[in-house]
Order: C-alpha cells, then structure tokens, then sequence
C-alpha cells in the first residue's frame, strides 16, 4: 500500500537519532531484572513458522531477525460483521471501521450502522512468546508485518530493534501489535510500531510487574484514523491490576490519543515512571490518566501537541499524575523522592487556543507510589530541553 510506504519512510527519519553506545543497552527501570535469553548463542529462524515455533515453546532462546517475515496472509481472509462507529471524512482521508470483537460493536453502535468487515487473519491472532526470550532485529532489516505478539503469563522476555506493521490499519480490533497479559520482568526495547488496526501496545488483564519500554517509535501517521486527522488514536493503553511500568525515551510522533493512557474501567492499579518522552505533532489527547492510573512524569518534551476538544486538553480523567512544569512544583518530589523532579515542557504548543491551555496534572499523591523506589530516586533524567533533537539512544529500530 503506498501510504504504508510513505508510514515506513517518516519511521526510518528517525534513523539521524543516533545511538551514542558502543555497547547495545541494557534494562533499566522497573524491567532491569530482565535478561531473556542470556548469553545463550543466537539463533536466526528461516521462515515463518520456525519463527513461531521458537517463540512459544519452553526452551529460553536468543532469536535474531535479519529479514521481514510478512504473516499477511498466512492465514487467510475472512469477513465477518463490524460497524461504522464514526461518520466518513472528509476528502482523502479515510476512517477506520470496526469488527465486532466481544461484541463492542453491539454496544457503541446502532444497528443501523452495522456493516461487513473483510480483514486478515492473522492479525487477530499474535504469536505467543514463552519463558526466557530474547527476540532481537538485526540492523534495520527486523520486520514483522502482519501480525502481532503475545505475552501471556510468561515472564523474562526481551524484545528489541523489532518492526511491528501493518495489521488491519483500517479497522478498530484489527490486531494489537503486542499485548502483555499478566507479564513480568519484561524489556521492550528500540522497536517500532506503524500501522496498526487497535492498540500499538496494549498491558493489562491481571498483574504485570517489572516492565521497561523504552526507545521506542510509536509512529502514528495512517490513512484510516477515527478521528479523520491521519494520526493514529489508539497508540498505548496500561490497565492492569497491579502493574509496575517504566516508559523512558520513547517517542510519539502523530498520534491523536492514548499516548498513553493509564487505568479505566475494571479495577486497575498502574503505576507509570514516565520520562525523557518526546511527544510531536499530537491532535488531540497525549498523557490521559484514567481510574486507577498513578504517573510520575519528569523531564518530558511535549512539542505541538494540540488539544481538539475540551477533554482533550485534561491529563488527569479519574487518576493521579504529577507532572511538574516549574522548579517549584519540581522541588516539592523532595519530600517524597528524596530529589527534586525533573521538570516537564512544552514547545509550540496553542495554548491560547480554544481547548487549551492542557492542564498537567499536579497531584502530589501520585508520588506516594513512587517514594519507596529504590532506582528512582538516582534515575539519570535529562532536561526536557534536551530532548529536541530525540530522546537520548533515539527512537525506533534500526539504530542498535
């Protein structure tokens, strides 16, 4: 698809972030226990199916990628009933559909918005990956296109420098390109997220502990957008019941929401170590605190982000989030971190417009969750002024 091309292109422009280290990194943050395979010797798959068969079985493993292993139609189309939750946009631009996955058509659409939807298989079914993994792209040339992962009930897992596209961008419930469902100790790592139907990374149902994800892309631009922007809404949802997440370094780049949200419905509780994350060219919502959601976020640069509607320009939707903008409002994490916060900042964003100024969160008993964190209280946080150029280590695979 040549606007999947045009995706691929404005990816490989943050290529110029470059990756300062000699050494590849290592795990930090609340994923620095993870070691997945080890030391093991590395091993490369030659088709598809080897690939998915190294991933779910029981035997720890390095997994390198040197190619694009495209599952798009490694099992099939079919079509099947879904829903047109939003009216058609305007000129070129195109909006997302949606299948009726557990029924979500049947409660956010009238009946006579009912369609048929033709997707690929594939995409709704990701690859499970077992105990004791590392999965790790070689160069620029580690591509998975068409289908996504699964973390479920495993644990010890390090995926890095990996592509994930193209699985049904244009309809909602089309495939998440990794999913973590009761996961610990856990490293994502420089790996890039384009064209994805639902959730670019979606962590919940039950507990997961000890997860990093930390220079990654989360590359927005689409031509099938529920909000008719060609920016992606549904980047990274967090609603598990217990969670201990670190996001450091990341970039969001055109996404119109979910960058990220934090807690909902059900009964999560998700804490979030947020910092040195790059938000450009964002329409509509970026941080969105939900129930159950608690983040502390330093040193982050938020560069035209433009809300497009009133709740749009709240951070803090049922949870608690301390995102400091002053040195005063950075002082006062001494109390509670043993520092003082790196402060937060915004370039080039409306905030004379309509639906802003955004309104940061300032709960200052977000940090209670975060007072007794041992790496937090000497994490190596820069400037949020320093972040212009890409965060430090870049974003993105490629680059490692």
């Amino acid at each position: 698809m040549p606007s999947i091309t045009r995706a691929l292109l404005l990816v490989a422009s943050f290529a110029s972030f470059i990756f300062a280290q000699n050494a590849p990194p290592k795990p930090f943050g609340f994923g620095a226990q993870t070691t997945g395979g080890g030391s093991l010797p590395p091993n490369i798959p030659n088709s598809p199916s080897q690939l998915v068969s190294w991933l779910a079985d029981d035997v720890p493993r390095v997994i390198l990628i040197d190619r694009t292993f495209d599952f798009s139609d490694f099992q099939g189309n079919t079509t099947g009933q879904g829903c047109a939750p939003w009216p058609k946009c305007p000129g070129s631009n195109q909006v997302q559909h949606a299948r009726n996955a557990m029924g979500w058509c049947s409660q956010h659409c009238s009946s006579k918005n009912t369609i048929e939807v033709t997707y690929r298989v594939a995409a709704t079914n990701p690859i499970p990956i077992g105990h004791n993994k590392t999965l790790r792209g070689v160069g620029d040339k580690g591509i998975i296109r068409g289908r996504g992962l699964l973390v479920f009930r495993t644990s010890n897992i390090i995926i890095q420098n990996i592509h994930i596209t193209d699985l049904n961008p244009h309809l909602v419930w089309g495939g998440d390109s990794l999913m973590i469902n009761g996961g610990q100790n856990i490293w994502v790592d420089h790996c890039t997220f384009s064209y994805i139907g639902r959730q670019m990374v979606v962590i919940d149902i039950g507990k997961n502990t000890g997860i990093t994800l930390s220079n990654n892309n989360f590359q927005g631009f689409t031509t099938w957008s529920s909000t008719c922007t060609n920016k992606h809404y549904w980047a990274v949802l967090l609603t598990g019941s217990g969670d201990t997440i670190t996001m450091a370094n990341n970039c969001f780049e055109q996404t119109s929401g979910r960058s990220p949200k934090l807690g909902g419905s059900g009964s999560p509780h998700v804490d979030v170590h947020y910092y040195n994350n790059l938000h450009t060219q964002i329409s509509g919502q970026s941080l969105e605190i939900a129930r159950g959601g608690r983040m502390l976020a330093e040193g982050n640069l938020f560069q035209e982000v433009h809300p497009t509607n009133p709740d749009q320009a709240l951070t803090e939707l049922g949870g608690r989030a301390y995102v400091p903008m002053t040195a005063e409002e950075t002082e006062k994490c001494q109390a509670y971190l043993g520092r003082s916060c790196v402060g937060n900042q915004e370039v080039n964003v409306n905030s004379t417009g309509p639906f802003g100024p955004i309104k940061f969160g300032k709960s200052l008993t977000a940090l209670t969750d975060f007072e007794g964190v041992a790496y937090i209280r000497t994490a190596n946080i820069r400037p949020a002024h320093e972040l212009k150029n890409g965060p430090p280590g870049g974003c993105g695979h490629g680059l490692i």
